[in-house]
């Protein structure tokens, strides 16, 4: 047997959904059945990096704290035209990671208008989902309501 170290994993969360500041999870609860005595587990500790929750970790790395106030600064602007862009300059000229944007700027901009486009796609089938939905809900209540009354006129 070779001797390994012990892995750890982590997943830094910046969504805007509330979260605790720290969380444990774990793979088995995700399963359908209930985990066996052969199966693995998988803990991965989840950080909230957002910076109003200012976890100790963001005063400890410059980069992740840099990291949450360009995602607090391109949420400032959303809903704007051109968001991205304005909180990339916006950033450069604040020194927030300043020399990754100069360098890798239209890398990042591509990147969070195809998560943002992603997003919205799925806001857009939920709605279409949710008025289909009402709609083949209506009808069937419709067809009930028919149903009762000729029933009552028999």
């Amino acid at each position: 047997m070779v001797r390994i170290p012990t892995p750890e994993f982590y997943t830094f969360y910046n969504g805007q959904k509330e979260q605790p500041l720290e969380q444990e999870l774990k793979l088995s609860d995700a399963f359908i059945n209930p985990a066996g005595n052969n199966s693995a587990e998988l803990k991965v500790k989840v950080i909230n990096i957002n910076s109003d929750k200012a976890h100790e970790l963001l005063k400890k790395c410059d980069v992740l704290r840099e990291y949450s106030q360009f995602i607090d600064t391109v949420r400032e602007h959303s809903g704007e035209e051109s968001a991205i862009k304005k909180a990339i300059r916006e950033c450069i000229d604040r020194g927030i990671p300043a020399d990754y944007l100069k360098r890798k700027g239209s890398e990042v901009e591509n990147m969070l208008i195809a998560e943002y486009s992603y997003e919205e796609d799925i806001q857009v089938k939920q709605q279409e989902a949710e008025q289909q939905g009402r709609q083949e809900g209506l009808i069937l209540s419709g067809r009930i309501f028919q149903t009762v009354k000729n029933k009552k006129t028999e």
